[in-house]
């Protein structure tokens, strides 16, 4: 959590907070969801063996190519949001069981190293719209999500500003990959003993078995992992981009609480059935940063506390249609682009 402001208004902020969570905790929504789980979880890896038949039996036409590859990223990206509740202890009580549904639903599935994928997640809830330390608003170098990135740019940073609109769907065609190819380095770079050891099976066993899809299948096998892993991204980014793309951001040290900085700064996709399967309870992104331990299942009901309590106080609760978060966050870019190039 940021240092906490002494001004009296900050002090009321925390003291709300506080408040606030008295309310979820009556209302029992952080207790363990285990039959939401159960089915929710066991539903994802049923789908997930289903897409990996339909890929082997289905003809070798570009059509059912894009068909079964779709439908293969799609849901190993919903295994990998199962993967996500249990980095956040949200599944279970026990952290050792919530560690290896992690570690089987990231690096065994997705092929990207679940330890990596903590770190990394961590450090955007403990520094959320952070630009110097919050890893989910940090272009690379590539893409300019603030202002503090898209200043002073030369050479070929100021030439990818410049087409700052056709290369956010080259980066979010290439995110899976990026994520791969990233959480390999951090296991041989950070990790050792026995996370190591378990990631660099894991990991392997997953990459394992697309070789060997690729040598039977031949130009077939190759194909369906890349546009998998396309469309995987295209998923992955579109769950990830209304979140806080486009909303405020603040250094570490600046004055605002905890409260503040996950309310102001996160962007909410509106509470319906359809979107919480699709974005996989995301879309309450207001609600899961502010308590990121919540299950999944409570979090629409834990909207419903939230929004009227951040009504009360004077605090902007943002919540808009997926369509409309879009065109928030192609603006932003642009904006960034016309300001700046």
């Amino acid at each position: 959590m940021n240092a906490i402001p002494t001004d009296v208004g900050s002090v009321h902020a925390e003291a709300d907070y506080a408040e606030l969570r008295r309310e979820v905790l009556a209302a029992g929504l952080l207790d363990r969801a285990y039959g939401y789980y159960l089915f929710r979880a066991g539903s994802c890896f049923a789908m997930l063996a289903a897409a990996i038949a339909i890929a082997l039996v289905s003809p070798p036409t570009p059509g059912w190519l894009i068909v079964s590859a779709a439908l293969l990223g799609f849901c190993i990206v919903q295994v990998a949001l199962i993967g996500h509740d249990a980095g956040h202890r949200e599944v279970f009580r026990s952290s050792t069981r919530n560690d290896v549904l992690g570690l089987a639903c990231w690096s065994l599935v997705a092929g990207v190293a679940f330890w990596y994928w903590n770190d990394r997640h961590n450090a955007h809830h403990g520094h959320t719209n952070d630009p110097a330390n919050d890893p989910d608003i940090q272009g690379g170098g590539l893409l300019a999500f603030t202002e503090e990135e898209a200043r002073d740019r030369t050479g070929w940073r100021l030439l990818a500003l410049r087409h700052q609109g056709l290369l956010i769907w080259l980066a979010a065609g290439l995110l899976a990959l990026w994520f791969r190819l990233e959480s390999i380095v951090y296991v041989l770079r950070e990790l050792r003993g026995r996370r190591r050891a378990t990631e660099i099976a894991l990991v392997g066993a997953n990459s394992g078995v697309w070789a060997l899809a690729v040598i039977s299948l031949g130009w077939k096998g190759a194909a369906l992992f890349l546009i998998t892993q396309i469309c995987g991204s295209l998923y992955l980014a579109a769950l990830i981009a209304p979140n806080h793309k486009g909303m405020p951001v603040w250094a570490r040290d600046a004055p605002v609480t905890f409260l503040q900085r996950q309310v102001l700064g996160s962007r909410n996709v509106n509470s319906h059935p359809l979107w919480d399967y699709l974005f996989g309870g995301l879309n309450y992104q207001i609600e899961h940063h502010l308590f990121p331990n919540m299950p999944r299942a409570n979090l629409r009901r834990c909207r419903e506390i939230v929004k009227p309590f951040c009504a009360a106080r004077g605090l902007e609760y943002t919540e808009v249609g997926p369509l409309a978060s879009y065109r928030m966050i192609r603006s932003a870019y642009l904006e960034l682009r016309d300001k700046f190039a």
